[in-house]
Parts: structure tokens; sequence; C-alpha cells
């Protein structure tokens, strides 16, 4: 398969009403991505790292988000690797994500309405819930969080870092806003990991750059399809 690597990046649909995707959940099981295919695929659990309560070290997803991993890697530049950030989380994971933020814009915008505080949370956090008919993305095993490193282990410079949560997280905003050398780079990392994530069956959350999905709600609004990833408790494919 040949890859455009370097096709711009669209401007993405907002995904506004994914929660009413139907699911027809396919039981795929869960594998480990720490030793799933490690010439391929490094691991480094942020959440883990943050020390945030709850958060695994090893990170789990559906089996065929991770073939699809391998398969997208094995069109990257000859040494590099994804560098996986966060995959499935346990709900308390999830909620003190939601806390932390939220408490965080209220601090900083006092004067916000209740509904815009909730808003702009949900806008970089999902709302936790274990409802099996609108689960919050990384509950399914579907939802990655990634980027890329060379061959020397350094992460790809994508502009900002992971979980920065404003304009320029967005997917497509150095191909609006490209003026310089460094700006170039970026948005052609930015390309490099979208093309090849795209081809092969993932969708992007357009607010996040580093977020993909696979099977789950966000994924199958985008791809207009019905999703087979609901919420999911651990149950790992010895």
């Amino acid at each position: 398969m040949e890859i455009d690597i370097n096709k711009p990046i669209p401007s993405i649909q907002s995904i506004e009403g994914w929660k009413q995707v139907k699911i027809e959940e396919n039981n795929e099981p869960f594998v480990s991505l720490n030793d799933f295919a490690p010439n391929y695929i490094q691991v480094k659990s942020q959440y883990f790292e943050q020390k945030i309560k709850g958060a695994l070290e090893i990170c789990y997803c559906r089996k065929g988000v991770a073939q699809k991993l391998v398969e997208a890697a094995k069109h990257l530049p000859k040494g590099y690797k994804f560098l996986i950030w966060d995959t499935w989380r346990p709900i308390e994971v999830q909620q003190a994500l939601f806390d932390n933020y939220k408490a965080k814009l209220l601090k900083n915008n006092p004067s916000f309405e209740r509904q815009i505080i909730q808003k702009e949370t949900e806008k970089y956090v999902s709302l936790p819930s274990l409802d099996i008919f609108k689960p919050s993305p990384h509950l399914t095993g579907g939802a990655i969080d990634l980027t890329i490193i060379d061959e020397k282990g350094k992460n790809l410079d994508m502009g900002t870092g992971f979980d920065f949560f404003g304009e320029k997280a967005k997917t497509d905003f150095y191909e609006l806003k490209c003026t310089d050398n460094n700006e170039l780079t970026f948005r052609n990392n930015r390309r490099l990991i979208y093309n090849l994530l795209i081809n092969f069956g993932f969708t992007n959350y357009p607010e996040e750059w580093w977020h993909y999905d696979y099977g789950n709600q966000f994924w199958a609004f985008a791809s207009k399809t019905t999703a087979y990833y609901s919420l999911k408790l651990l149950d790992v494919e010895n």
C-alpha cells in the first residue's frame, strides 16, 4: 500500500451527536500494547506516570486496534515507532481527569455559567459514563492517545504536548496557520501520523491531534456506520 504522508489534513467534521450512534458489541478481547509488537510500538503510560489514582502502567486496547496500529507502524520511516500514551481507562481515572479539568476551568473562569463550564470540559475530557449505550470512548478499548518517536527515541514535535487543551491542539491547526519552519515541521509531523492512521481505518478527534479511534462511537459517527466496541471491563486475552 502506498500512502501519501504529505497529504493535507482536511477540516474534520464535528462529532457532536456521537452518543446517538448504535453499538453492536462484538466482544473482541483486550491485549497489552506494552509487549504486543515492540519493534513497532512503545508505551509510556502518561496517567500512570502522573500518579493519577487507578491509572495502569500497562496500556490495554482491543485486539483489532493493536493489529491496525502495527500495520500502520510498518509504514513509518525506518527506525520510527508509535509511542502510546493512553488507551483503555478505568472509570476512576476518567472521573479524575474530568473533575480536575473542570475545577481548573472554574478557577480560571469564575464568571462562566455552569453550562459553559460543562461544555468546555467535555470538549477535551469526555463525561465519565458507564452507560453501555454511550460509554466514555476510552472505556471501550477503541480510543488511543499516541505520538511518533524517531530512531533515537525522541518525540516528533507536533507543536504541543499531550493534553494541551487549546486551539493549537486542533489536528488541522497548522494547516491553517503555517508561517515559519517550526510550524512547517509541526504540520508535516501531524500529517504523517494522521495519514498513516486514517489509511488503516482510524478516525481522529478533531480537537486533539493525538487522539484516534477505531470501533467505538466516535469512530462510527465519523465513519457513518455502527459501532462495535461498547463499555468493556478489562478482560485480557492470554
